[in-house]
Protein backbone atom coordinates (compact mmCIF):
# COMPACT_ATOMS: atom_id res chain seq x y z
CA UNK A 1 0.00 0.00 0.00
CA UNK A 2 1.35 3.42 -0.91
CA UNK A 3 1.36 6.35 1.42
CA UNK A 4 -0.96 9.30 0.65
CA UNK A 5 2.02 11.70 0.67
CA UNK A 6 3.78 9.92 -2.16
CA UNK A 7 4.10 12.18 -5.17
CA UNK A 8 2.95 10.75 -8.44
CA UNK A 9 5.13 11.44 -11.44
CA UNK A 10 3.85 11.73 -14.93
CA UNK A 11 5.87 9.55 -17.30
CA UNK A 12 5.76 12.28 -19.91
CA UNK A 13 5.12 15.65 -18.39
CA UNK A 14 3.93 18.56 -20.48
CA UNK A 15 7.05 20.58 -19.84
CA UNK A 16 9.91 20.89 -17.43
CA UNK A 17 9.51 24.63 -16.95
CA UNK A 18 12.46 25.77 -19.03
CA UNK A 19 11.36 24.49 -22.45
CA UNK A 20 8.86 27.27 -23.02
CA UNK A 21 11.46 29.92 -22.18
CA UNK A 22 14.03 28.34 -24.50
CA UNK A 23 11.47 28.14 -27.31
CA UNK A 24 10.49 31.78 -26.79
CA UNK A 25 14.10 32.99 -26.78
CA UNK A 26 14.84 30.87 -29.86
CA UNK A 27 11.81 32.30 -31.64
CA UNK A 28 12.89 35.85 -30.81
CA UNK A 29 16.42 35.21 -32.08
CA UNK A 30 15.13 33.69 -35.32
CA UNK A 31 12.72 36.61 -35.81
CA UNK A 32 15.47 39.18 -35.25
CA UNK A 33 17.84 37.41 -37.67
CA UNK A 34 15.20 37.03 -40.39
CA UNK A 35 14.18 40.67 -39.93
CA UNK A 36 17.81 41.80 -40.30
CA UNK A 37 18.12 39.75 -43.50
CA UNK A 38 14.87 41.27 -44.75
CA UNK A 39 16.29 44.73 -43.99
CA UNK A 40 19.38 43.92 -46.08
CA UNK A 41 17.15 42.73 -48.92
CA UNK A 42 14.91 45.80 -48.76
CA UNK A 43 17.94 48.10 -48.64
CA UNK A 44 19.38 46.40 -51.71
CA UNK A 45 16.01 46.54 -53.50
CA UNK A 46 15.47 50.24 -52.79
CA UNK A 47 18.99 51.69 -53.01
CA UNK A 48 21.06 48.93 -54.59
CA UNK A 49 20.83 46.73 -57.64
CA UNK A 50 17.88 44.57 -56.55
CA UNK A 51 16.67 42.14 -53.91
CA UNK A 52 19.26 39.84 -52.31
CA UNK A 53 18.85 36.90 -49.94
CA UNK A 54 21.41 34.38 -48.65
CA UNK A 55 21.47 31.09 -50.55
CA UNK A 56 21.63 28.65 -47.63
CA UNK A 57 21.81 28.19 -43.88
CA UNK A 58 25.58 28.52 -43.78
CA UNK A 59 25.47 31.74 -45.75
CA UNK A 60 22.74 33.10 -43.44
CA UNK A 61 25.05 32.82 -40.45
CA UNK A 62 27.89 34.32 -42.47
CA UNK A 63 25.73 37.28 -43.57
CA UNK A 64 24.60 37.92 -39.99
CA UNK A 65 28.19 37.72 -38.81
CA UNK A 66 29.16 40.18 -41.55
CA UNK A 67 26.38 42.55 -40.50
CA UNK A 68 27.58 42.47 -36.92
CA UNK A 69 31.24 43.02 -37.90
CA UNK A 70 30.60 45.68 -40.57
CA UNK A 71 31.36 43.57 -43.67
CA UNK A 72 28.14 43.66 -45.68
CA UNK A 73 29.46 41.49 -48.53
CA UNK A 74 30.33 38.55 -46.30
CA UNK A 75 28.21 35.49 -47.06
CA UNK A 76 26.86 36.72 -50.39
CA UNK A 77 27.98 35.56 -53.84
CA UNK A 78 29.87 38.06 -56.01
CA UNK A 79 26.73 38.75 -58.08
CA UNK A 80 24.69 39.39 -54.94
CA UNK A 81 27.42 41.53 -53.37
CA UNK A 82 27.37 43.83 -56.45
CA UNK A 83 23.62 44.40 -55.94
CA UNK A 84 23.95 45.43 -52.28
CA UNK A 85 23.38 49.05 -51.24
CA UNK A 86 25.99 51.02 -49.35
CA UNK A 87 26.52 50.59 -45.62
CA UNK A 88 24.39 53.56 -44.50
CA UNK A 89 21.22 52.66 -46.47
CA UNK A 90 21.61 48.99 -45.55
CA UNK A 91 21.92 49.65 -41.83
CA UNK A 92 19.06 52.17 -41.96
CA UNK A 93 16.85 49.56 -43.67
CA UNK A 94 17.87 46.94 -41.08
CA UNK A 95 17.12 49.36 -38.22
CA UNK A 96 13.72 50.27 -39.67
CA UNK A 97 12.88 46.59 -40.15
CA UNK A 98 13.85 45.81 -36.54
CA UNK A 99 11.75 48.71 -35.23
CA UNK A 100 8.77 47.46 -37.26
CA UNK A 101 9.30 43.98 -35.79
CA UNK A 102 9.38 45.41 -32.26
CA UNK A 103 6.19 47.43 -32.81
CA UNK A 104 4.33 44.48 -34.34
CA UNK A 105 5.51 42.13 -31.57
CA UNK A 106 4.51 44.65 -28.89
CA UNK A 107 1.08 45.11 -30.44
CA UNK A 108 0.66 41.35 -30.66
CA UNK A 109 1.57 40.94 -27.00
CA UNK A 110 -0.95 43.63 -26.04
CA UNK A 111 -3.68 41.87 -28.02
CA UNK A 112 -2.83 38.51 -26.45
CA UNK A 113 -2.70 40.00 -22.97
CA UNK A 114 -6.00 41.82 -23.33
CA UNK A 115 -8.13 39.40 -25.28
CA UNK A 116 -6.81 35.86 -25.31
CA UNK A 117 -5.29 35.05 -21.92
CA UNK A 118 -7.62 33.22 -19.55
CA UNK A 119 -6.87 35.64 -16.72
CA UNK A 120 -8.75 38.36 -18.55
CA UNK A 121 -11.17 39.66 -15.92
CA UNK A 122 -13.55 41.03 -18.52
CA UNK A 123 -14.31 37.56 -19.86
CA UNK A 124 -17.15 36.79 -17.47
CA UNK A 125 -18.17 40.25 -16.34
CA UNK A 126 -21.11 42.11 -17.79
CA UNK A 127 -20.93 45.83 -18.38
CA UNK A 128 -23.37 48.14 -16.63
CA UNK A 129 -25.53 48.45 -19.73
CA UNK A 130 -25.54 44.68 -20.33
CA UNK A 131 -26.62 44.04 -16.73
CA UNK A 132 -29.34 46.70 -16.96
CA UNK A 133 -30.63 45.24 -20.22
CA UNK A 134 -30.63 41.68 -18.88
CA UNK A 135 -32.12 42.31 -15.42
CA UNK A 136 -33.80 45.67 -15.61
CA UNK A 137 -33.12 48.71 -13.47
CA UNK A 138 -35.74 47.85 -10.83
CA UNK A 139 -34.32 44.37 -10.24
CA UNK A 140 -30.75 45.73 -10.08
CA UNK A 141 -31.74 48.35 -7.52
CA UNK A 142 -33.55 45.79 -5.38
CA UNK A 143 -30.48 43.51 -5.42
CA UNK A 144 -27.89 46.24 -4.83
CA UNK A 145 -27.12 45.12 -1.28
CA UNK A 146 -26.23 41.67 -2.62
CA UNK A 147 -24.29 42.97 -5.61
CA UNK A 148 -22.33 45.65 -3.71
CA UNK A 149 -22.60 45.04 0.06
CA UNK A 150 -19.61 47.34 0.62
CA UNK A 151 -21.56 50.30 -0.77
CA UNK A 152 -25.17 49.52 0.11
CA UNK A 153 -24.89 47.26 3.15
CA UNK A 154 -27.48 44.64 4.03
CA UNK A 155 -30.25 47.04 4.95
CA UNK A 156 -32.34 49.32 2.78
CA UNK A 157 -30.34 52.45 3.55
CA UNK A 158 -28.45 54.26 0.78
CA UNK A 159 -24.70 54.57 0.37
CA UNK A 160 -22.73 55.37 3.55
Amino acid sequence: MSSPNRRSREPQSINQGWELAVAAVGGVVIAVVLTALTGVGVGAALWGGGWVWPLGTDSVMSVVSGLLHGDLRQGFTHAQARRLAGPVPTYVAVAVAEVVLAVVAGAGLVVVRRHILPSDSRGGMATRSEAANALGIRQLRSARSVIRPDCYGTGSQGPP
